[in-house]
Parts: structure tokens; sequence; C-alpha cells
């Protein structure tokens, strides 16, 4: 194997130790479990691995960058930390019963200053007690733990376990988790346990884009009612189009900036909700007669306000459409608009280049005129000066004849120049 080792390929390693990760450690009934949730920035992650790093060195183990969860021993129990993408959790875990059900959650913990160090703000704290069947205590004293408004019970793994919820912040800060063993082997009991502390963590992370869509709605009806007004616009103001681009591009500008706005919380919302269905598929449930089930309360609760941020989403895109394409019907009628008056300046163009024609040839006539009278002029003095050296020349007549023949020179070169300069244009 040293040969082919050396062939590994470069992540082979990494995706195999990512494989092993997030696996919950076995539990038996009885036992206590406390989960902590915090929302930690991406600035504190460094700190929050530093302060877990020293934590696994105390109890020698290590802890790599890569890492996203540990299992330590503590005191009486252990605790196991998972680290997402915008929150880490902190479940702390004791075996045995205790005298009452639930307790102090800083009781679960070695020290009760133990998270004034660790980053992050406190989201959700869930106290999950688990007890065998032979140990289910009559149920009049389980109510008494419970709201019996909002009280939740259903069986889940194929029927070999029951829990009881209300799904609300008790008097000692955290909610409320029990769950009776009827005969789950450990693993499996580790993994239900899991389920249900993931199942409550991304139902709460859902919520989290229920503000965000209301926020949205009402910023999202303004900007549909001003391309409303702007769209009728279109219609009855023809010679505003630069003005009315104008004003259709700063409400894109807007509508974009509120998509940036919501777009990355609004998606995590539907990501969210996604493994929400998925955590409450893999419980296998069973509903119990006139109990509300987990799958009714997230149908109940949970749906709806996803939905509202599926319309927003589904909204903010039909309105970003919805101006481009008034953006682009305003920008063609603009170019149509330039093409006529292109249109109207090549025909006033032309018109000026004939009259220019005319206006030349006019010039050329009276240049004619003009070369032919000083021609003859020169001629006359030329017959003059001839009949001063020779006086038996006869000037009348050679006066008359120099007229004609001045005329028919200057006529012939004047063609002759023109007809060259049409084939040096042709040319």
């Amino acid at each position: 194997m040293s040969k082919l080792t050396l062939r590994n390929h470069p992540l082979r390693d990494v995706l195999d130790k990512e494989l092993r990760q997030r696996t919950f450690p076995t539990l038996c009934a009885p036992c206590r479990l406390c989960h902590f949730t915090f929302t930690v920035a991406s600035a504190s992650r460094q700190l929050e691995f530093s302060l877990m790093q020293r934590q696994a060195e105390q109890q020698g183990t290590h802890l790599t960058e890569t890492d996203q969860d540990l299992n330590i021993s503590l005191f009486a129990g252990s605790l196991r930390w998972e680290r997402h993408g915008e929150f880490s959790s902190y479940t702390f875990i004791l075996p045995g019963s205790a005298p009452a059900l639930f307790d102090d959650p800083l009781s679960f913990l070695p020290s009760r200053d133990w998270f004034d160090e660790i980053p992050g703000q406190v989201f959700r704290v869930v106290q999950l007690t688990v007890i065998p069947a032979k140990a289910l205590p009559a149920k009049g004293e389980i109510s008494r733990y419970f709201n019996d408004e909002t009280c939740i019970s259903s069986m889940l793994a194929d029927e070999k376990a029951r829990i009881w919820t209300d799904f609300q912040k008790h008097a000692e800060g955290a909610g409320r988790l029990l769950l009776v063993d009827y005969g789950l082997s450990p693993a499996r009991l580790g993994r239900l346990v899991q389920q249900l502390f993931d199942l409550g963590n991304y139902r709460k992370l859902a919520l989290l884009g229920w503000p965000v869509a209301r926020q949205a709605l009402h910023k999202l009806n303004n900007l549909e009612q001003q391309l409303s007004m702007l769209t009728q616009r279109l219609e009855q103001e023809r010679d505003n189009d630069e003005r009315l681009l104008n004003q259709i591009s700063q409400l894109a500008a807007q509508t974009e900036h509120l998509i940036a706005e919501t777009s990355s919380r609004l998606a995590a919302t539907a990501a969210y909700y996604q493994l929400t269905q998925d955590r409450l598929k893999a419980l296998n449930e069973t509903p119990i007669s006139d109990l509300m089930s987990l799958q009714d309360f997230t149908e109940r609760r949970l749906t709806p306000a996803f939905r509202t941020s599926e319309s927003v989403q589904a909204r903010q895109t039909s309105l970003s459409a919805r101006l481009g394409r008034s953006t682009e019907l305003l920008r063609t009628r603009i170019n149509l608009k330039l093409e006529q008056q292109n249109q109207q300046l090549l025909v006033s163009m032309d018109k000026k280049a004939r009259l220019q024609l005319k206006l030349q040839q006019v010039v050329e006539g009276l240049s004619f005129v003009a070369i032919s009278y000083y021609a003859a002029q020169l001629a006359d003095k030329a017959v003059l000066a001839a009949a001063f050296w020779l006086p038996k020349l006869n000037v009348n007549l050679w006066r008359s004849l120099s007229l004609p023949l001045v005329l028919l020179a200057v006529g012939l070169l004047l063609l002759y120049l023109s007809r060259q300069l049409q084939k040096d244009k042709v040319s």
C-alpha cells in the first residue's frame, strides 16, 4: 500500500473525515441533556475555535481547523460542540435521572460562568430529558411540566419513542422536551436526539427570514405602486422619455438594493425550511389521536412564514423583470426618436447639398464670365501691344476675333477641369 498511498487524492482524507463528523454520541436512558445554540459572527469564529481548542487540550483531545464537532468529557457528564454556518451548538449530557425532570440550564455547566468567554448571541436553549418506558410518570405529572394549550405529543422512530413538548420558554429560561424510550438502541437514541435538536434549530433559523420578509413587503408595495404610476405615464407622456427613463432607472436601483439586502436571508430561510422538512421525515413520526404532532405544528406555524418569504422572493424577481421590460421599452422608443431625428437630419443635409450644388453651378457660371472678361482684356491688350511692333497689323480684325477665341478657350478649359474633378471624386 505504500506505493498506492503516494497516489492518494489530495482530498481523500479530508472527505473521509467529513463523512465521520456530526455523529452524535450514543445515549442510554435515563439521561438529561441541555442544548445551547449561539449565533456567531464570522469575525468571532477564530476566538470560538481557540476557546474550544483549549477545552479539548485540557481533556487530552486535539481539535484541528477542519473539525466541525467535538466530544469531550466534563466532570459528571460530557459536552458535544458543533460548528455550523451561522451558529454553533453546545450540548451538555448528564447520564442518569434527577428528582425533577427539568432544572436550571446553568446546572449542566461545569461552572455558571462557563459561557462568559464564548462569543455569540444566545439563540435557543432547550432541555431534553430521556426516560425509559418503565419510568414514565403519570399523565397528570407530565402535564404540569407543559402548557396544555400548546402541548405536542407524538410517537417517533417507528413508535419506539414518544415525545412531549410545548415550544415555549419556561421559567428557567429554556424550552422543554421529554422523550420516552420504548426500546431504542443507544446509537438510534443518539441519532433521534440529534434529529430533534436539529429540527428545533433549523425551524427557528428558518423564521429569521420572516421579519425581513415583512419589512420587504412594505417596500415592495411602494415600489410596485411607483412602477404602476410610471407605466401609466409611459402611455400618456411621450415627450418626456428621458425623464421617465431616469425615474425608472432610480426605481430599478432601489429594487436591486432591496434584493441585495434580503436575498441572502430569504435564501437561507428556504434552505433551513427544507432541512426542517428533512428532519421531520427522518423522525418517522406517528400522530396520536387528539394531540398535535410535530408535523402539524410545523405546517401550522412555520410553513406560512416560509410561504411569505417565498412570495417576497417571487415578487422581487417579478418587479425586477417588469422594470427591465419598462426600461427596454423606453430605450426602444428613445432610439426610434433618435432614428427619426437622424433621418430628418439626413434629409436636411441632402437639401443643403443640393442647394450648395446649385450655388456651385451658379458660381461656376459666374467664374466663366469673370475669367472670360479678364482673358478678353488680356487678349485685347496683347493685340494692341502687337500693333505697336507690327504697324501693318489689322488691329480691328484681331480685336474682333480675340473675343470668340477667348470665350471658346476658357469654355474648353473649364470643361476639362470639371471632368477631371469628377474623375477624382469617383476614384
